[in-house]
């Protein structure tokens, strides 16, 4: 049984108010050993998707004070669960810079590296589905995301976030995609993973709504432990209490089908095995 959340968001993320003493109860109430907050640091996300007056750069938060909360949840609950303090990094090619002094700081457990921008685009408004026929939408996803592996250099990142994620906004659904449309670049950034020993994420978000299957797909769940790939780890991608842990008893029982025994956590950016 997973007994850890690895990809959970609150208010502050751009796109979440849940506050994150109510994510550390719900915790408590699932019996949880663990929760690892990752919210969003997206360094220059376009000002375009700014959707108030304050001008203030979405997807981006004070992390002095992230911390300082984190750790004051710490002091209080420490005695019933386990509190990590992570962040879900934008990989962005004018963001390196940027990204690469916060993945220095001592007091991060986990960093998410997760492609949410192609060509300055985000892939959940109708603007980028608008600007390219949808086989070339999902291509051009893919291809970022590789370009972004083969470009991280000395930043290190433990896991990938959410692959193939696009796809719950893609104009048919899921009706189009599928992983051997796309096997060349997927299993390009599989290898890069396995290169440079960086964690597959599974995600359980992709189930919300209805939405058949996690992110990644089963198939490349699959494809990843055929060539070699060892390390997986699970997030709900909660940004409410009701997601925290959501779908992570389908996602298991996916998981050792693939032929997985084990999961990771990370606790000061080294990875901890647990058994199922």
């Amino acid at each position: 049984m997973i007994r850890y959340d690895s990809h959970v968001h609150t208010s502050f993320s751009t796109d979440s108010d849940t506050p994150m003493e109510e994510m550390v109860l719900k915790g408590i109430q699932k019996h949880l050993t663990g929760i690892t907050f990752t919210d969003h640091m997206d360094y220059n996300f376009p000002l375009k998707y700014v959707k108030d007056e304050s001008g203030k750069a979405p997807f981006s938060f004070d992390f002095e004070e992230y911390l300082s909360r984190i750790n004051e949840l710490r002091n209080l609950y420490c005695d019933r669960i386990k509190l990590y303090c992570g962040v879900e990094m934008g990989l962005k090619e004018d963001a390196w810079e940027s990204n690469w002094k916060l993945s220095q700081n001592p007091a991060l457990d986990y960093v998410i590296g997760s492609v949410h921008l192609v060509n300055d685009m985000d892939p959940y408004y109708p603007e980028y589905w608008e600007s390219y026929e949808e086989k070339k939408a999902l291509l051009l996803y893919f291809e970022t995301t590789l370009n972004s592996l083969e470009h991280l250099k000395e930043l290190q990142v433990d896991s990938l976030g959410h692959l193939d994620y696009i796809v719950r906004y893609s104009p048919s659904g899921y009706q189009l995609y599928s992983y051997s449309m796309f096997s060349d670049v997927i299993d390009a950034i599989l290898a890069k993973l396995i290169e440079r020993n960086i964690c597959l994420e599974i995600n359980t978000s992709g189930y919300k709504e209805g939405g058949k299957m996690p992110n990644p797909s089963e198939e490349i769940i699959r494809r990843y432990r055929f060539m070699g790939g060892k390390w997986i780890t699970f997030g709900s991608d909660a940004h409410t209490t009701d997601r925290l842990t959501a779908d992570f008893d389908k996602a298991e029982k996916l998981a050792v089908s693939a032929g997985f025994d084990s999961y990771l956590t990370f606790v000061q950016r080294t990875p901890v095995v647990h058994q199922f």
